[in-house]
């Protein structure tokens, strides 16, 4: 049904390329009406927000905590400024001290160095600078204390212990309104793709083929779209299991799949040893047998044919015995035992065949 068959009249081609098309549209307006259906259904709530899980207490120590930081900005402010006084304070004494010593150093100093009035006054300009040093330091030193002292009046580990609690009770209602969300998606996707799963197996194959796929592609769509996006987390573990169990259920029917395909396969190679070669042929269509061929497999079996002859694929496949080519009555060119008609001077092969 989708196999491109080269030997299929054009308007064959042609009509399965639209029915595919068909199929496709198909899957498109179902995909758009489900989403406006999903778009009805009440709604599973706001998405919870973490301030509505935050205690009166944290609060007012988030207050306080905000209260704490415009005293200690306008602080760090202030500080800044008397940072600067005391570099600039310190500075001009550390200058005048080495003047000072190196004054000292070049005078000739008398026998009463202490009573000598040029001495004593340049002492004092020394002494008023250090003490305006240590005014500018204490000065410092107390706004540094008391930014200290604000952010001690802040319990920061009470504050730690209430976000957390704050958080996991968030984590918890978040976890419930997906899992809210989840349930009211897997309630509209689960019977579409039950149905697309009993589709694909029962009648992917009938006349209406192209409906069929049609809604298998919605029901993929809103597998992976509608559904799979919205799985709950957890941690990652109910996604891994979702995956090992879907991985499972595949494997299971396909594994079983398999099995009854080789056991049908050996039943008809069984059967057909004790029939004619054309009733063989006649068990395949015409499009199928001729499909096989151009892949170089045989109809019957589906194993390769044997390409030991000299021209080409051998005339009898050397797993069942079937025959699938042989020279023409007429002109002697080699046909396959499918055609119709003989490719070299047009005359009808299996009519003389039965003949």
């Amino acid at each position: 049904m989708w196999r491109n068959n080269k030997n299929q009249r054009l308007p064959e081609q042609l009509f399965k390329v639209v029915m595919w098309g068909i199929a496709v549209l198909f899957a498109v307006f179902l995909t758009g009406l489900a989403g406006l259906l999903i778009g009805d259904l009440p709604k599973a709530g706001n998405m919870p927000d973490i301030s509505n899980f935050e205690s009166s207490e944290l609060k007012g120590l988030r207050e306080q905590q905000g209260s704490v930081s415009q005293k200690n900005a306008a602080i760090h402010q202030r500080l800044e400024q008397e940072q600067l006084v005391l570099n600039d304070a310190q500075s001009r004494y550390d200058e005048a001290k080495q003047s000072f010593d190196a004054w000292v150093q070049t005078r000739k100093a008398t026998g009463q160095f202490e009573q000598n009035p040029l001495v004593l006054e340049r002492t004092k300009q020394l002494d008023d600078l250090r003490d305006t040093v240590s005014r500018s330091r204490q000065t410092v030193e107390q706004l540094q204390h008391d930014v200290l002292n604000n952010d001690q009046a802040v319990s920061t580990g009470r504050m730690s212990e209430l976000e957390q609690e704050a958080r996991d009770a968030y984590e918890t209602a978040s976890n419930a309104h997906d899992l809210k969300i989840f349930l009211w998606r897997l309630l509209l996707t689960l019977p579409a793709l039950l149905l697309a799963a009993w589709l694909f197996v029962n009648k992917r194959g009938s006349r209406y083929w192209p409906f069929v796929w049609g809604f298998i592609f919605f029901a993929l769509v809103a597998f992976f779209v509608e559904l799979v996006p919205y799985l709950p987390s957890y941690g990652g573990y109910v996604r891994y299991v979702v995956g090992l169990l879907l991985l499972g259920v595949g494997g299971h029917f396909g594994i079983k799949k398999m099995q009854v395909y080789m056991q049908r396969k050996q039943e008809e190679e069984q059967s057909m040893l004790q029939s004619t070669q054309e009733q063989r042929r006649q068990a395949f269509s015409y499009e199928q047998a001729l499909g096989h061929l151009a892949k170089g497999v045989c109809p019957s079996c589906e194993r390769p044919l044997s390409t030991s002859e000299p021209n080409g694929l051998a005339d009898y496949c050397v797993h069942c015995g079937l025959c699938a080519y042989k020279n023409c009555k007429r002109c002697n060119t080699r046909c396959s035992t499918f055609f119709k008609f003989c490719s070299s001077c047009g005359d009808a092969l299996q009519a003389k065949d039965e003949a």
